[in-house]
């Protein structure tokens, strides 16, 4: 009953949280806010104090799930979800254009409040990346995770993703583990203005691109040196 609940809670937020209204389609205006914003996002993980971590090892990482805006909100039914850019690094230390993804993860038990936060995950493993190649998996089932920073110590290497979080609001983080990360094709179509483009496309053989993201993989570059 309660992974029946667990998964109810899940497609409720996809439902609520990613559901476009036919009158309100997202534009690629939109989408190139979403990688703005993503931008803004990384500048404050790289400014803030508690990442140092974070910020040493940005050039290790084989990928970064940046979500600008995650919610989680609950009333009894609980969960997370939010809308998110990937980018991948290969060996040369080149980043890609994003690639775009939903997120989604529900709980059960007695919760009030809100909270809104940023959230990115750092992807350290070809296994890891590897993963959101696929329509849909699971965090912590389909790929290993842990909280960063404070999970990160002599064990590092075992995990495939390091989450980490800044969040404000009446719940003291964010928990991705267990969530569900989804492509969102038709948010990639829209950026790229071309049919049937997919994360491989983007992120691997990088023969799609748009300028608008180049300030993004700017700011990533600079980081990684």
């Amino acid at each position: 009953m309660r992974k029946l609940v667990v998964s109810l809670a899940v497609l409720f937020l996809f439902a609520t949280l990613f559901a476009v209204p036919l009158q309100a389609q997202v534009t690629q205006e939109d989408l190139a806010q979403r990688v703005t914003k993503a931008q803004f996002a990384f500048r404050d993980f790289q400014r803030d104090a508690r990442m140092t971590w974070f910020r040493q090892n940005v050039r290790y990482a084989k990928g970064l799930l940046i979500m600008p805006v995650l919610v989680k909100g609950g009333f009894f039914l609980g969960g997370s979800g939010g809308k998110g850019v990937l980018v991948a690094q290969d060996s040369a230390g080149t980043w890609s254009n994003p690639a775009f993804y939903d997120v989604a993860s529900g709980s059960f038990g007695l919760q009030f409040g809100a909270a809104g936060g940023q959230v990115i995950l750092m992807i350290m493993t070809e296994r890891g990346l590897r993963r959101f190649l696929k329509d849909k998996f699971q965090l912590g089932a389909d790929a290993s995770i842990s909280v960063g920073p404070e999970g990160i110590g002599a064990k590092a290497e075992i995990f495939d993703i390091f989450s980490f979080s800044r969040v404000k609001g009446i719940f003291a983080g964010i928990a991705v583990e267990g969530g569900v990360v989804v492509i969102n094709r038709g948010d990639n179509e829209i950026y790229y203005g071309q049919p049937k483009v997919s994360p491989r496309d983007i992120l691997l053989r990088r023969t799609v691109k748009n300028k608008q993201a180049d300030d993004l993989i700017k700011t990533l570059t600079a980081a990684s040196r």
